[in-house]
């Protein structure tokens, strides 16, 4: 016959941790919806060796891997719509960026956006 008092135990350490996840999901789901939207730009790119030229080396989501923290007060959406340096922003690329920004502000979730370029 099992021990009753383990059973318990375990069950009411299920319910604790069950708990504390569901606590913690609904603070995540609270804290405001930042989206970032990444263009390049100089904070994207290294100097490749042999053209001696920028090029394309970290995407928005690696941008906001380099802060952990920022998961504690915002939930960050990131959209790579271009990995240029900045004399590849053209109009074309005004014009989709300038889309995405009013498409992201439309929804009502989102606190904000911000350009990396």
């Amino acid at each position: 016959m099992p021990d009753l008092s383990k059973r318990k135990m375990q069950l009411w350490l299920g319910l604790v941790s069950t708990l504390l996840l569901l606590f913690a999901a609904q603070a995540q789901a609270q804290l405001p919806v930042v989206k970032l939207i990444a263009t390049g730009g100089t904070i994207a790119m290294k100097i490749d060796p042999v053209s001696k030229a920028p090029v394309p080396a970290i995407t928005g989501e690696d941008l906001v891997s380099t802060v952990p923290e920022i998961a504690k007060v915002a939930r960050i959406e990131v959209l790579n719509i271009s990995n240029v340096p900045s004399g590849y922003m053209d109009p074309p690329r005004w014009i989709e960026l300038q889309k995405a920004v009013v498409e992201t502000l439309a929804r009502s979730e989102v606190a904000g956006v911000i350009v990396s370029h």
